[in-house]
């Protein structure tokens, strides 16, 4: 009896020291994203807005209907701005991945926005993990929401960031100096 108190014991002290331990998956997204700040990535765990608000997943136990969000990674990248980019217009833009539907722009790009950028991401943006669930770029920032599911799968990531950072954001020529000025 003696021995079956001490091993309870033991297991109520080993037991939570084990729980606090991390798994395999979160060990692997450590190293994901250690990789991606040693790459210059800023990582944010944040939210968005599901593509698909309409389903199930939606539904609380008590059938009260819960906001459409996902949680998700953020990667994101500051692109290198021109010496005088307070007097460029601001370009933003964001493509979304519908499920079935593959990728759509939910922000198209600005006219200013280089040619050569978007013909890169309408190819690019294809070749991203399936987990990637949309891409932006808003005030010089280029960020990435996905899941971090396939192991490996940051360098694509940190690949297709860094790329993209250094491709020209605006069209050459489509800025007259004057426009600047004013």
């Amino acid at each position: 009896m003696t021995y079956l108190i001490i091993c309870a014991a033991l297991l109520f002290i080993i037991v939570p020291i084990f729980s606090v331990l991390p798994s395999a998956r979160q060990k692997e997204q450590m190293a994901m994203r250690t990789a991606a700040r040693g790459a210059g990535v800023l990582v944010e765990l944040t939210s968005i807005d599901d593509p698909k608000p309409k389903q199930d997943k939606y539904i609380s136990p008590t059938g009260r209907p819960l906001p459409p969000v996902l949680k998700v990674v953020a990667y994101r990248k500051q692109r290198r701005r021109e010496g005088d980019w307070r007097k460029l217009p601001e370009v933003n833009w964001c493509r979304q991945r519908v499920r079935g539907d593959g990728w759509h722009w939910l922000v198209e790009p600005g006219a200013v926005m280089s040619r050569d950028l978007v013909a890169w991401l309408e190819k690019e943006t294809e070749r991203l993990p399936d987990d990637v669930e949309q891409v932006e770029e808003s005030g010089f920032n280029i960020t990435i929401y996905w899941h971090e599911r396939t192991k490996g799968s940051e360098e694509t990531v940190l690949n297709y960031l860094k790329t993209c950072a250094e491709l020209p954001l605006y069209e050459p020529g489509e800025i007259d100096p004057e426009e600047r000025e004013g």
